[in-house]
């Protein structure tokens, strides 16, 4: 997973609030706008104005917190909300509410689609089934580890299984042999993520022209 830890007050709004005696005020954020995702070492970075690092710490409701070499990493819990205090010399300073939120489902991709139009050629070219997250700002990779392949020949229908991403031989064979017009579909499609969670995704279908 590549963390994406930059410059906080750059991401969010600084958190200036619930400031005690020390006169000092703490900047917190999470990367990706307050969200933090469960199954996930989320990266955190907290900046003190005028106090070293090491007299610095926070804690975490509704998660578990790990140190790192840039700063912090929270796993969150099951409830919608987790709560980040920041502590100077273990008194506490400030805190900030996070959202708690699952990773969205990733897309199934055959060339880059899950349904229309492709020639034949495109397809037989194409070796594996991909998954993508859209629009989601973390770099992270699933893994598709199994999918049926479906189509129908000589009146014939016909499944192949695969227990990974990749076509096998006789999926190819039958790409091969399909006429224009015909569709081959992708379903009962699996996808392991960074969480370690097996996922069902959509199903790819696709128009041979």
């Amino acid at each position: 997973m590549k963390s994406i830890c930059l410059i906080f007050s750059l991401l969010m709004t600084s958190l200036f609030a619930n400031a005690q005696k020390t006169g000092n005020d703490a900047v917190v954020a999470a990367v990706n706008m307050n969200v933090l995702y469960r199954g996930m070492q989320n990266p955190i970075e907290i900046a003190v104005p005028g106090v070293p690092s090491d007299k610095v710490s926070i804690a975490v409701t509704n998660g578990t917190l790990n140190k790192t070499a840039v700063g912090f990493s929270v796993s969150p819990g099951e409830q919608a909300e987790s709560v980040i205090k920041v502590l100077v010399d273990n008194k506490e300073i400030s805190e900030k509410k996070f959202r708690v939120k699952n990773v969205p489902e990733p897309v199934a991709l055959f060339a880059g689609k899950y349904e229309g139009e492709m020639s034949k050629e495109v397809a037989l070219k194409t070796d594996i089934l991909e998954a993508e997250l859209k629009d989601f700002l973390w770099d992270l990779k699933f893994e598709i580890n199994g999918f049926t392949f479906f189509c129908s020949r000589d009146n014939m229908d016909i499944e192949e299984l695969s227990n990974g991403n990749k076509l096998t031989d006789k999926m190819k064979s039958l790409i091969s042999d399909i006429k224009p017009g015909k569709i081959i579909v992708f379903k009962d499609i699996k996808a392991i993520g960074p969480d370690e969670k097996i996922r069902d995704l959509n199903q790819i279908v696709i128009k041979i022209k």
